[in-house]
């Protein structure tokens, strides 16, 4: 179980409002509304889950009570509990139980991401299209369980092909998606089809679901990466909860056709799919579709070399919400970098409106070293060897994302970067840096802000950027960045010793 379930069922068993909770553990209601919905997780040993605890096992008397509780925690204690002292220690053993499934799926999400290659006008694979004449179908078609949703899929993307006119297609599903995923051999020929769609110039707005566990929501952004990184997508996310109970597909191709289907909870092996060829029809549900659409939110910005319209808007608009913040990446981060060194960097690449980029620059440090008076700004460094800054081979953080060609350090302005970092050290307590010689991670890169939103991508060139806001990605990405922090065996964080290294550092590039 979550946290979040673990909350809400304590508060059900005891009758607990959030505004009661709130009161007897001195916090406040809308932070606990967060907690119970999963838009926020407690950090590591949080000093309310002892409170949290005792509130509880002081307000879980009554038998059927203590009764429900024991048979869901089912510890290994061999006698359920009847002291409310014995009660607290369990209940509060229990909430600290982290979700070990939960680093692990962001783990190995951000590995896959720092090893996907793409390329400019990367043709799609070949097509292994059907021998059916899709345009001699009736208005009506009607496709049976998992095997027919794929067929009918597959004939809707043959119809959109077919129509040598490029149009928007608008996708949603809720239902279970193991018909996408569980075969590879479909799932190949889906993205190969997909990919063929949209190199005819056809365009995608995808509305996803975001209450889908998170392996299954980052194993599902994943497998539509590398069609993300064509730009031609726009994706979408209902911000609300849903009970899942009636579920519901709809991909529609306003000018061509459209595929619909209804299930209950998971059972999709029996449900019938409609592939619509009539105009009438079609139009109906893109209202439908519309409908949906105007109640969601943008769900991810994606940046990369090819395409990177905005981007220095986006970041600003990120940095403007004053938030703690975690940052890990395999490049010194440019926020902290000073403006001279910035500026020698400018004066040698060729880069249109090199005034606009220094003036930039300058404002973000300046609302950076602001934001340091009131909130935390961490930062996870590897340093590199000393061998390779001395032989200019350490690449600026993201610089072919402003330009399609990597810049380089030279050891002065790196040693100079370093320094501005030893500075910031030593007078800002809220700026902390852990460095860390393991390199978690390599090739990615992670940019959190508590309660705002996420950047994280792949450093390796060509980068790529993805920006996200959604609530429970966000805080399953600061969740997993604050367990990187709190590794005492991964990361050092005594600030004296932290120092001191990066002194040592900045003495052999003299």
């Amino acid at each position: 179980m979550t946290f979040a379930e673990k909350l809400d069922l304590l508060m059900n068993i005891t009758n607990t409002s959030n505004s009661v909770l709130a009161r007897n553990i001195s916090m406040d209601a809308s932070f606990i509304s967060r907690l119970r919905r999963g838009v926020r997780t407690p950090a590591r040993n949080a000093d309310y889950l002892k409170v949290m605890a005792a509130y509880f096992a002081r307000n879980c008397r009554a038998e059927y009570q203590k009764t429900a509780l024991w048979g869901t925690i089912k510890s290994s204690a061999k006698v359920q509990p009847q002291e409310t002292a014995a009660m607290e220690e369990l209940i509060y053993k229990w909430l600290k139980e982290e979700d070990e499934d939960k680093p692990e799926c962001i783990n190995k999400f951000l590995t896959d991401v720092s090893h996907i290659q793409f390329k400019k006008h990367e043709p799609a694979a070949p097509v292994d299209f059907d021998k059916q004449n899709y345009k001699a179908l009736s208005e009506v078609e009607m496709f049976y369980g998992v095997e027919g949703k794929q067929k009918a899929v597959l004939a809707f993307l043959s119809l959109v092909l077919q129509n040598k006119k490029p149009q928007t297609l608008f996708l949603y599903s809720d239902e279970d998606m193991g018909w996408l995923t569980e075969n590879r051999r479909f799932t190949l020929k889906w993205s190969n089809r997909l990919a063929e769609v949209i190199r005819n110039g056809n365009k995608i707005k995808i509305i996803h679901t975001v209450n889908r566990n998170l392996d299954e929501m980052l194993t599902a952004v994943k497998e539509w990466v590398p069609m993300y990184m064509t730009g031609n997508i726009e994706p979408y996310y209902y911000p609300r909860n849903r009970d899942g109970l009636f579920r519901r597909t709809l991909f529609i191709a306003p000018d061509t056709a459209a595929v619909t289907s209804c299930s209950v909870g998971s059972e999709i092996k029996n449900a019938a799919n409609f592939l619509f060829t009539n105009s009438n029809t079609i139009k109906a549900l893109f209202e439908e579709y519309n409908n949906l659409l105007a109640y969601c939110r943008r769900l991810m910005r994606i940046f990369t070399p090819f395409c990177n319209d905005n981007y220095l808007s986006l970041l600003a608009e990120f940095e403007e919400k004053e938030k703690d913040t975690i940052v890990k990446t395999d490049a010194l981060t440019t926020i902290t970098m000073p403006p001279d060194v910035w500026e020698r960097i400018l004066a040698r690449i060729e880069i249109p409106d090199k005034d606009h980029l220094l003036s930039y620059h300058q404002t973000r440090i300046k609302k950076f070293l602001s934001s340091l008076q009131k909130y935390k700004f961490n930062e996870i460094i590897s340093l590199p060897e000393t061998d390779k800054i001395l032989a200019g081979d350490i690449v600026v953080n993201f610089s072919d994302i402003l330009k399609e060609s990597l810049a380089f350090y030279t050891h002065e302005e790196y040693r100079q970067h370093l320094q501005n970092i030893i500075q910031l050290l030593k007078n800002y307590n809220n700026y902390h840096v852990y460095l860390t010689s393991d390199r978690p991670l390599e090739g990615s890169m992670i940019y959190v802000r508590e309660d705002v939103g996420v950047l994280f991508g792949k450093t390796l060139p060509p980068s790529v950027v993805f920006a996200l806001n959604e609530s429970n990605m966000t805080a399953a990405f600061w969740d997993y960045t604050n367990q990187l922090i709190s590794n005492k065996s991964r990361c050092n964080m005594d600030r004296n010793h932290t120092i001191a290294v990066l002194e040592a550092a900045v003495a052999k590039l003299k």
